[in-house]
């Protein structure tokens, strides 16, 4: 599980983006979404660091939490899941 909660909401909002075909999303869209997510779910008025979401991006990908997300980079700015059914949520 991640180590605090606003991590989860943070992996959540990055997840439910990803899982949008029909935009395409940058960095800084993520960065944009997780942060307004923060602030409907914890009334926290901060930003978050474009390092933060690249690290949640980079823990997503990986094995720790068991996500093991197919996150994909294209056109050299674009952020999208390359297996388009994908969800960390749908991981038992």
């Amino acid at each position: 599980m991640p180590i605090n909660k606003n991590a989860l909401i943070r992996y959540k909002t990055i997840d439910k983006c990803l899982q949008n075909r029909y935009r395409e999303w940058t960095l800084d869209d993520l960065i944009d979404a997780c942060s307004e997510a923060l602030y409907e779910y914890e009334g926290k008025d901060t930003y978050v660091s474009k390092r933060t979401v690249q690290l949640d991006i980079q823990m997503m990908r990986s094995d720790k939490l068991g996500y093991n997300a197919p996150i994909v980079v294209y056109n050299k700015k674009f952020y999208k899941y390359e297996d388009a059914a994908y969800s960390i949520t749908d991981i038992p």
